[in-house]
């Protein structure tokens, strides 16, 4: 993803960011705006659309019986695959997945499975035969900045909600019952909080043209229960062991209203 921005506007962040103002009139530590609608897509088990300020990402849960994975035969699956959209940003093209996208899926599963959000082992059917698979498709439909904790929100939003039907053997024949569904075995709630470092300075929540000029960041993970369960750090600059600290206070302060958002969804 090719970005490319003026000496201009460069030099306009830089000044905005050294009288600890940004280009939106937020403070460092302050979100944009949050949205979450669940229940989006009325043919998917689950689904959410979410927006961060102008990134708007959309989620959708689909369940299916497959087989297990050979090294963890009683466990049910769960693939997580982020496109980013062309129509969402003139960075973005057609084509399979890049780089870009390919992380942010790697970094959103890491938050959910390492949390875990789901208790896999509850969606085996039959050990080493039959599972529950999960395919949690994500769009990025706008972008503005900060992908990751929109994207890991709108994933943790759509699984929150989905319902999956019953499922047993009859006869030596397996029925899939429609009319009568569940909710997901849900263990711990996990969210992503972005900090990143621009001109010196640490912010919450980066627009796009914030990200653009970054010298790193750090997107960290979190259980409800305040436990670590991801860590994703971007960009070539380094971070000192205080700035670390710092990003995790932020991190954290912000992941409690993540989770009050969380508080509000039901299957």
């Amino acid at each position: 993803m090719v970005n490319i921005i003026s000496e201009v506007s460069k030099e306009k962040v830089f000044d905005l960011l050294n009288h600890e103002k940004r280009v939106d009139n937020r403070s460092f530590s302050e979100y944009r705006e949050i949205s979450i609608k669940t229940n989006y897509i009325n043919k998917a088990e689950g689904s959410a659309l979410v927006s961060i300020g102008g990134t708007t990402v959309l989620a959708g849960v689909k369940a299916q019986v497959g087989s297990p994975f050979p090294n963890s035969p009683d466990s049910g699956i769960i693939i997580i695959n982020a496109e980013l959209l062309a129509i969402a940003s003139r960075n973005f093209e057609y084509g399979p997945p890049n780089k870009f996208a390919i992380e942010i899926s790697r970094v959103v599963d890491r938050t959910i499975r390492e949390s875990p959000l789901i208790d896999l082992d509850k969606l085996c059917i039959v050990e080493g035969s039959k599972v529950w698979k999960l395919h949690v498709d994500i769009d990025i439909l706008d972008f503005d900045g900060n992908i990751m904790d929109a994207t890991c929100l709108a994933a943790v939003s759509a699984l929150l909600t989905t319902k999956i039907p019953t499922a047993k053997f009859v006869n030596d024949e397996l029925s899939i019952d429609e009319d009568h569904l569940s909710s997901l075995p849900i263990l711990n709630k996990s969210v992503l909080c972005t900090v990143v470092k621009v001109n010196d300075q640490l912010i919450v929540d980066p627009v796009h043209i914030e990200e653009t000029l970054m010298e790193s960041s750090l997107s960290i993970g979190f259980r409800e229960d305040g436990t670590l369960c991801a860590l994703q750090k971007c960009g070539l600059d380094v971070l000192t062991a205080k700035e670390v600290m710092q990003c995790m206070s932020m991190a954290f302060n912000h992941s409690r209203e993540l989770f009050s958002l969380l508080e509000n969804i039901k299957p």
